[in-house]
């Protein structure tokens, strides 16, 4: 029984960033996850110089399209990926009057699967609205009082402790690399050298999704820390 306040602590503090997630990830939506920022910022516009010539499709060309079209297109993707993938099949970029088809068979294929799995999160985030909103109820009531604030200091540099360890062991292209492997299915292609795929050169992966996990990052953790403080107020809890 002494750790099941500790238990359900932790899994509300879980379900509280869950749910700080599924609202970043609406908010960085609506701005198209500041891509016109992120694109000044990483140059992304050299990226395309340097390897949409070399691209071995016959497209070549993209090198003549400029930062709006880049924008735009990066915006039809994020539209596209919250909607099914409704799309992304007949995506194109235009040179004047003439135009091409944007992605490669398996990079549709695999725009496809990443609209999967968003839709997937948008079910597993509704389901932990079950949870979080059990907790949040029980814990503003008093109905559930949280554990002693050195159990909760313990726990929070433990679990960013082991956060960090990770990154700086592994470093952010590993991690995301082996969650494609298993998140995606084996036989669908995941990986896209820059010659291979304007996909993986407009957004110049994986720095773009990086970028991206910080976007999500921060405002999850705005939204997150005033809510939990808030309740931890009331739960006569300052941690």
């Amino acid at each position: 029984m002494k750790l099941l306040a500790p238990l359900l602590w932790f899994m509300f503090c879980l379900s509280l960033l869950l749910f700080s997630l599924g609202l970043s990830w609406q908010v960085n939506k609506s701005v198209n996850f500041t891509y016109p920022f992120w694109y000044q910022v990483l140059d992304i516009s050299s990226h395309i110089d340097k390897y949409a010539p070399q691209n071995k499709y016959q497209k070549q060309d993209f090198v003549n399209t400029d930062a709006g079209q880049h924008q735009q297109l990066f915006s039809d993707v994020v539209v596209a990926i919250n909607n099914h993938g409704e799309g992304l099949a007949e995506m194109e970029y235009h040179l004047g009057a003439a135009s091409k088809t944007l992605f490669t068979h398996s990079e549709v294929v695999h725009l496809q699967d990443v609209s999967n799995l968003v839709d997937k999160l948008r079910w597993l985030w509704l389901i932990n609205l079950i949870p979080l909103t059990t907790l949040l109820l029980c814990y503003r009531s008093k109905k559930l009082l949280m554990p002693e604030r050195k159990l909760k200091i313990h726990a929070s540099v433990v679990s960013l402790s082991a956060l960090l360890l990770s990154f700086s062991v592994f470093g952010f292209k590993k991690i995301f690399y082996y969650l494609h492997t298993v998140v995606f299915p084996d036989n669908h292609q995941w990986f896209f050298y820059y010659q291979e795929s304007l996909m993986s050169t407009f957004m110049k992966a994986p720095d773009l999704f990086a970028a991206i996990a910080i976007n999500l990052t921060v405002v999850a953790l705005a939204m997150c820390i005033p809510l939990y403080y808030y309740i931890a107020k009331i739960n006569k809890s300052l941690l």
